[in-house]
């Protein structure tokens, strides 16, 4: 039996005034692939992930569609996963999926009723919790004021009952009563995961790393050399009495011993 939608005539329900009755409004509609790929010319890459775990700002500037260089915006797909720079044209990262479904997925009052809807939206929390435990913001992060109406820190969450503020939530997963799989490998406590930072830093500087060991190399030989050079002509200004008695090893073949017998 396919699976029924309800709740998605959002104009409908404001033209009545009146809230959705649960009416069935028929099957859920996919068509994947065949979207608009001008605004989601593709599926979300690794690396697309990977370039919104390293943003550090959880929120920036007006904190809405317009905000750069925020690992929520980007996140949510709002701004490019390549720049962190925020484009209208495009819909990237979780958007894009929701586009790439091309049916009752791409519809946000309807999103829901298909079951793909929970399997990436798990998919964008477990993300985002990456991202704590990388970057162990405070709560503090989140706003406290000026976010669009019902995102501020302590804005409840609809339609929770008892309440519940965003700030609440703003923890890991861990401290909800659950976790990821494929994540439970790198807690915060792990050794992979305290040397990450130190990694990153490195990757950025082993250019100039090895420029200096060059460099080095180039110095001590020339160095080493001189060095080398000097000593063999003051052994050579020695008087007799002072030479040694050790020559180095070319010098020792030639004076060898020779039997006349």
């Amino acid at each position: 039996r396919f699976v029924q939608v309800i709740c998605s005539q959002l104009e409908e329900y404001n033209s009545r005034h009146a809230l959705c009755n649960g009416t069935s409004e028929g099957p859920i509609l996919r068509n994947p692939g065949n979207h608009d790929k001008a605004r989601t010319p593709r599926l979300p890459s690794s690396a697309d992930v990977e370039f919104c775990l390293s943003l550090t700002q959880y929120e920036s500037g007006s904190m809405d569609k317009a905000a750069n260089f925020s690992f929520r915006n980007t996140l949510e797909g709002f701004a490019s996963p390549l720049t962190g720079i925020a484009d209208a044209s495009q819909s990237s990262m979780h958007n894009a999926l929701h586009i790439y479904m091309n049916g009752t997925m791409s519809q946000v009052p309807g999103s829901a009723n298909d079951p793909v809807f929970l399997v990436h939206h798990a998919f964008v929390d477990s993300i985002f919790e990456q991202w704590l435990r990388r970057h162990h913001p405070l709560q503090e992060v989140y706003p406290e004021a000026n976010a669009p109406i019902g995102h501020n820190r302590e804005s409840y969450m609809v339609p929770f009952i008892p309440l519940y503020r965003n700030g609440d939530f703003f923890i890991s997963s861990r401290d909800l009563g659950y976790d990821y799989s494929y994540l439970q490998d790198s807690g915060p406590d792990s050794f992979q995961d305290y040397i990450k930072p130190y990694l990153e830093q490195a990757s950025q500087i082993w250019p100039w790393l090895i420029g200096a060991a060059v460099v080095g190399s180039v110095l001590t030989a020339v160095l080493g050399g001189l060095t080398s050079l000097l000593c063999h002509r003051k052994r050579k200004h020695l008087p007799e009495e002072k030479q040694p008695l050790l020559m180095d090893k070319e010098d020792y073949h030639s004076l060898l011993y020779q039997s006349h017998l």
